[in-house]
């Protein structure tokens, strides 16, 4: 519980932080999590480390426009100030908005007293709202002189003292009547010059704006704004429209107007049907192209930088198999790396190979697969679209590299899905009225980043089925709420039913007429390629595909017997011809290793491999009529057989076929890659209680410090004596039963007085009644310093 309530205003922060409730402080540390850690040990440190600039820059940028204005208003009104005074010069009730500043500790002391934290202006800067110096500073820079000249140009008392005649002016200057009465005489073009420096910046460029110039020989409207005061000078070539000034021509408004409603985005509604289904078909293709990455990547998997990332020819590469553009490579290859799916595998000559867990996300449906991918983006701080852009250097950026982690794209992203959640169900928005409401939302953030984030946040939200034709999907609502089952019920519920059937056709084509089921699609693409893809999926056979799934291990029966079993027309002539003719030849000429060797049942099969040209470069030469030695390797055999239009297979050294499936390389277990915001994360209830008992702690500490402090204010002095003595000193105490003052050395090595009853003195120990502490201690003789009685 706080302390007892003080009847006077708080003198410093620290009173009014040790004056406020348990609640308060707690409000305090979750508004500012960067107090809490680590621990504050009283509230004077708290009030210290809460008005550092880095802690009050970090709290400014949270503001929003309507506290981020009061807090100028406050930066403009003389300290302290009052609620009344800041509602005026706001033009609206501040109240609610300094007890929001005042929660922060941005703002302390009561109502009729605020104080602004002193980091709080500077961080502002000179000009709070556009508005210059006070007048005394800006006409503080003029001689004694001068300013005596223009007291009496304005027909005011003289003085040379700076100290009297500064406030003078700005007293005079400042009353909006005697500035309206002084522009009642001004010449023309001195309403239309001030105009321009009203509402900011308050400066401009003047030749010799530090010239000597009197009411009487002023000739034009800077000299005479100058001669008045209206104007000062701010530099040898610079004038600045001094803030009393320029605050009675906005009428004593700080602002144009108080800005207290968010801009309201304007929705364009969306038909529900087309928002779910442009989602669902977004998330389905997002996931069949992490799914592509993955085996491409464990097929043939592309080096790591030496700085990390994947380097551009990898990465156009990797575009050109997946048939996309370099920018969704990127996207395709974040998304993958962020949900664990594909990572550096750690080796000496590293490579990106897909993790273990691929295998497991590749065996789940897609609402699963999709929840995976989504939620991954949602909570990073990485920016795919950063890849191929230059740093500071002038390097680029590379996928996966280490420079595309930036801390702002997480509240960007929350406060976009939100906006566009608040829009309803199915109701898009354009960019720049979202990016205007962010703007309100924390103004100091705006700049170039948060346009370029705002845009490629809806960008990878649409990529990824987030959004449907730029309205929330009913997936990427739930998903916003934090509810992963929803969301992938949602999307459920958006994808077509997926398939078990195909229609063959005899054209050596399969149409899947929707999703096929996922061990489906696997085993019919070991026998053939899709060749286009839309609401139907058609696949294409031919002698290369077909030996592909026999070379993996199956048998024409195999295939055969799996594309009836698929197909909802039966297996067309035209294909079981393939198939079965693709077989028959399949293993007629066999690979092996000697260098290599070829063998074939067939002698004529050979002697037309003698004569081939394609396969002179594999030093083929006849050891009896149906086997051929080779001076390549195995796999460049078989290659370059295949390409003459043989349908070789490789022998293992017992003579039997080898089934060689492709390989699938992994990486080992590797962690998600982990949010880089630079903020500290917020504090947990037991976090927020544990710090407030150490503020409560700290301070009782401090006031117990200051009470022994003056109970001891008047011990005497303690003139120094050896161990002997003291010994004698205090058992003569102990004896006679009464108090001491002992001079002590603490363990830490800090001398104390110590007020004490002494109880015993024995083996070099003194056990004592201390008064301060109320409890019994012992002490040490060789850390006793000196003995003396207490003055009654």
């Amino acid at each position: 519980m706080p302390p007892a309530a003080r009847s006077s205003a708080p003198r410093t922060l620290a009173e009014d932080l040790r004056a406020r409730g348990d609640e308060d402080l707690e409000a305090l540390f979750t508004a500012r999590p960067d107090l809490a850690t680590p621990l504050p040990t009283s509230t004077t440190a708290l009030a210290t480390r809460a008005t550092t600039r880095a802690s009050v820059q970090r709290a400014l940028d949270g503001l929003d426009t309507p506290a981020l204005q009061v807090a100028e208003v406050l930066a403009v009104l003389p300290d302290p100030t009052g609620a009344t005074a800041v509602s005026r010069a706001w033009g609206a009730r501040a109240n609610d908005v300094l007890s929001h500043l005042r929660r922060r500790a941005l703002v302390w002391g009561p109502d009729r007293r605020l104080h602004l934290v002193h980091a709080v202006r500077e961080l502002l800067g000179p000009h709070p709202a556009g508005l210059g110096p006070p007048l005394a500073d800006a006409l503080g820079r003029r001689s004694p002189q001068r300013l005596a000249e223009l007291l009496e140009d304005l027909g005011l008392p003289v003085s040379h003292d700076p100290e009297v005649a500064l406030p003078r002016l700005a007293a005079h200057l400042g009353e909006p009547a005697t500035l309206e009465a002084l522009l009642r005489e001004a010449p023309e073009g001195v309403r239309a010059l001030l105009d321009r420096l009203t509402w900011g910046p308050p400066t401009g460029s003047v030749e010799r704006a530090d010239r000597q110039v009197r009411v009487a020989g002023a000739s034009g409207p800077v000299d005479w704004l100058l001669a008045h005061g209206l104007l000062a000078v701010s530099g040898p070539g610079t004038v600045v429209l001094p803030r009393e000034v320029g605050l009675a021509l906005r009428g004593g408004r700080v602002h144009r107007a108080p800005d207290r409603e968010p801009p309201a985005p304007r929705v364009q509604p969306r038909r529900p049907q087309v928002v779910a289904a442009a989602a669902a078909e977004a998330a389905a293709e997002a996931c069949r192209l992490v799914e592509e990455l993955g085996r491409l990547w464990g097929a043939a998997p592309p080096p790591v930088l030496r700085a990390g990332g994947v380097g551009v020819r990898e990465l156009r590469r990797t575009a050109a198999a997946l048939e996309v553009d370099d920018a969704t490579a990127a996207l395709v290859a974040e998304v993958a790396h962020l949900a664990g799916l594909v990572a550096d595998d750690a080796e000496v000559e590293p490579r990106w190979l897909p993790t273990p867990a691929f295998d497991t996300w590749c065996e789940q449906d897609v609402p699963a697969r999709w929840t995976a991918l989504a939620r991954a983006w949602l909570v990073s701080t990485r920016v795919p679209a950063l890849v191929g852009t230059r740093d500071a250097k002038g390097a680029v950026r590379s996928a996966l590299g280490p420079d595309l982690d930036r801390g702002p794209v997480l509240p960007v992203r929350r406060a976009v899905l939100a906006q566009l959640a608040a829009a309803g169900a199915d109701g898009a928005a354009e960019a720049e009225d979202l990016l205007a409401r962010l703007r309100w939302e924390a103004p100091r953030r705006a700049g170039r980043l948060q346009e370029d984030l705002v845009r490629w946040t809806l960008r990878d939200a649409g990529w990824l089925g987030v959004l449907g034709a730029g309205a929330l999907s009913a997936a990427g609502r739930a998903l916003a709420g934090g509810d992963d089952e929803a969301a992938a019920a949602a999307l459920a519920a958006a994808l077509p039913e997926p398939v078990g059937e195909v229609l063959l056709q005899a054209d050596l084509t399969a149409v899947a007429p929707g999703p096929l089921e996922v061990h489906l699609a696997q085993r019919l693409a070991a026998l053939a390629r899709v060749e286009s893809r839309g609401g139907a999926t058609v696949y294409r056979f031919d002698a290369a595909t077909v030996r592909r799934g026999l070379d993996e291990g199956l048998t024409a029966d195999d295939a055969l017997r799996f594309l009836a079993d698929v197909s909802a027309t039966g297996v067309p002539q035209p294909l079981e011809y393939l198939v079965r003719d693709v077989a028959r030849r399949h293993g007629r000429v066999r690979v092996g290793r000697a260098g290599s060797y070829v063998r074939a049942e067939d002698a004529a099969v050979l002697a037309e491999l003698l004569s081939d040209r394609r396969c002179a470069q594999l030093g083929l030469r006849a050891l009896a009529p149906t086997v051929l030695a080779a001076a390549a390797e195995p796999d460049e055999v078989l290659a370059a057989l295949r390409a003459a239009g043989l349908a070789p297979a490789a022998e293992g050294p017992d003579g039997e076929l080898v089934v060689r499936r492709p390989v699938a390389l992994r990486s080992g277990a590797r962690g998600l890659p982990r949010p880089v915001t630079g903020e500290p994360p917020p504090p947990s209830p037991a976090l927020l209680s544990a710090a407030v008992r150490s503020l409560r702690a700290g301070d009782e500490d401090a006031a117990a410090g200051e009470r022994r402090r003056a109970e001891h204010a008047d011990a005497p002095a303690l003139s120094h004596l050896d161990p002997a003595t003291s010994l004698v000193l205090l058992r003569e105490a102990a004896g006679e039963r009464r108090a001491v003052w002992i001079g002590y050395v603490d363990a830490d090595g800090t001398p104390r007085r110590h007020l004490v009853e002494p109880i015993g003195v024995e083996g070099g120990r003194i056990t004592a009644f201390e008064r301060a502490e109320q409890s019994v201690r012992t002490f040490s003789v060789h850390r006793v310093t000196g003995v003396a009685a207490r003055e009654e």
